[in-house]
């Protein structure tokens, strides 16, 4: 672009119009560089008539309209050159016009140059164009309403006649390195042996086939990898995601949960892998699982006042992490729920043989495993998941109908709902596992993605123990007071010797009375509230009334009116009970 053939081509121009011109040209024996000109008159029909030949900007087309399905969100196909020859693509929102700076910003962003005194002339160029083409625009990444395409932000595989459109021609995180055989050879050939790798390559297969497969159309879970420092559970982490893209494809944890929210609409169907789980804000964190595995963001007001349609995904999460995320909530003094427990699957990981891993393939150490790992994922990737859905689009078998029957299989057997939901989400890695390998993308013998999910399930359900979660935490939360309180906050209800209360510098929590059974400890409504803090006081007593703990109760209320103190007081009679 920046040296002139001896002699340019000449083309016929008839003014006054744009056009844009991708080589070298001459006019009346002058050369002119690439680039989009208005060919106009100046003073026509005059003496002084002169014909005008402005460059306005590099080489740029409008190469088809854009509108997404329901006719709204209409935009431009452009294709524009950066100063290094190469051509770029970008479907961008006709909204921009207004103004025209974020527009511009944009292709400024990705190389594109223009004449800063010709701004209000590279908007008019664009405000009329009118491409015979018309392709469909898609906002978001991931499958087509019709299930015949595949959206990433710089192609789509399938139907060609959807494209994705967004307001920042940002640069492509589904990167690719290498080829698809070396990342099978290289790195997926070292997850044989190795059940937790096995099971993290296999939960970046998952995301696709929550639609396919699950036929889900919002939402999705995640599995939360536990274990120490330099255990491994990163690298598993980077092999997941170098299905997709390069080791950068892994995101922290360390965001806000608006931001975690973005990032997940950008991974739509595919996965998102978030690194220590310990940098996330515990406060925030309970809500974040939630909205993660729902796969809706927070309604939000639109600059007009009105409400925006909030952000929609489906995805598969894949953390790390040094803690549990109860053991991270409780940084906050919060509990976990059952919803979220079932949500983020905690999985330890550094009990294995080497840390996180079992079969170190000929190294001598986890540590050079793992080096090995991170290694070879940077150099092959982002192959296997487009190569995935590829295989997906001409698929013919009912893989919701295969995901239906592995469900009624005996090891991913549930015990309450919060194990179903936590069986159905291995289901699905198990299922994506074996479906890669049946496409030839692993390497893997049959059977090893399906045996890997079925272990790590029954370790999940291991390390829950048994009890419904919300029940079990309940009933912890209050012995743990008790445990903590019961000599300091609570005092005799009917002491035989006056006995002054012991000050905790917290407050009186209640009393105690000893019976045949054993100490029964006479709760406030206040204190059984503190006592299982991130529970509503109407779930805690029903816990301890169905758990038998509640032993003293007026006809019609879980409550019994006492006299203490000189005065009567509703107190919750609660005798704690050995785990049956």
């Amino acid at each position: 672009m920046d040296a002139p053939p001896e002699n340019p081509a000449e083309p016929e121009i008839e003014r006054s119009c744009f056009l844009t011109h991708d080589d070298w040209f001459q006019l009346n024996g002058k050369k002119y560089r690439p680039g989009l000109y208005w060919h106009g008159i100046k003073n026509p029909g005059e003496e002084s008539q002169a014909d005008i030949d402005d460059w306005i900007g590099a080489p740029i087309h409008a190469r088809a309209m854009t509108h997404d399905e329901q006719g709204s969100n209409h935009g431009m196909l452009l294709e524009f050159a950066d100063p290094q020859g190469r051509w770029k693509v970008w479907a961008a929102p006709m909204a921009l016009l207004a103004g025209g700076d974020e527009l511009l910003k944009e292709l400024l962003k990705n190389g594109y140059r223009y004449d800063l005194r010709k701004k209000a002339l590279f908007l008019q160029w664009m405000m009329g164009r009118y491409p015979k083409e018309h392709i469909t625009a898609a906002t978001c990444t991931g499958w087509s309403r019709e299930e015949d395409a595949f959206v990433l932000p710089t192609h789509t595989i399938g139907n060609q006649a959807i494209r994705f459109q967004s307001e920042h021609a940002a640069a492509d995180t589904y990167k690719t390195a290498g080829t698809l055989e070396g990342w099978r050879d290289s790195l997926a050939g070292l997850c044989v042996g190795n059940p937790v790798l096995i099971l993290a390559v296999s939960t970046a297969f998952a995301g696709p086939l929550l639609l396919r497969a699950k036929r889900q159309h919002a939402g999705g879970g995640g599995i939360h990898l536990v274990g120490g420092s330099g255990t491994g559970k990163t690298g598993a982490a980077q092999m997941a995601a170098s299905v997709w893209g390069g080791p950068d494809y892994v995101m922290t944890w360390r965001a806000t949960g608006n931001g975690l929210e973005a990032t997940a609409a950008a991974r739509n169907d595919t996965l998102l892998p978030l690194d220590e789980i310990g940098e996330s804000n515990a406060f925030e964190i309970g809500e974040t699982v939630y909205a993660l595995a729902n796969g809706l963001g927070k309604q939000r007001a639109a600059r007009t006042g009105g409400a925006r349609l909030s952000a929609r995904w489906r995805i598969v999460t894949l953390s790390t992490g040094e803690h549990t995320l109860a053991t991270h909530m409780k940084k906050a003094g919060a509990g976990i729920k059952a919803g979220q427990e079932a949500r983020l699957l905690d999985i330890q990981v550094d009990n294995r043989a080497f840390g996180t891993y079992d079969h170190l393939h000929g190294y001598p150490n986890g540590a050079a495993f793992n080096s090995a790992i991170k290694e070879r994922s940077g150099r092959d990737y982002g192959h296997a998941g487009p190569a995935f859905i590829e295989a997906l689009l001409n698929d013919t078998e009912d893989r919701a109908a295969q995901y239906n029957l592995l469900t009624t299989a005996h090891t991913f057997s549930a015990r309450d709902g919060v194990e179903a939901r936590a069986a159905s989400t291995f289901t699905l890695i198990a299922l994506a596992g074996e479906i890669a390998t049946e496409y030839g993308l692993t390497g893997w013998p049959e059977g090893v993605a399906l045996e890997a999910a079925a272990d790590m399930f029954q370790s999940w359900k291991d390390n829950r123990g048994q009890g419904q979660t919300e029940t079990r935490q309940v009933l912890e939360a209050v012995t743990a007071f008790i445990e903590t309180h019961g000599d300091s906050r609570f005092t005799e209800i009917h002491p035989t010797s006056p006995e002054p209360v012991k000050a905790s510098g917290q407050g009186r929590a209640g009393y105690w009375e000893d019976t045949t059974e054993g100490r029964v400890f006479l709760f406030t409504a206040a204190a059984l509230e503190e006592a299982a803090r991130g529970f509503d006081k109407r779930r805690i007593i029903e816990t301890l009334d169905a758990e038998g703990w509640l032993i003293e109760k007026d006809t019609g209320k879980r409550s019994k009116l006492r006299r203490a103190g000189g005065k009567s007081t509703r107190l919750y009679a609660v005798l704690p009970r050995d785990a049956e």
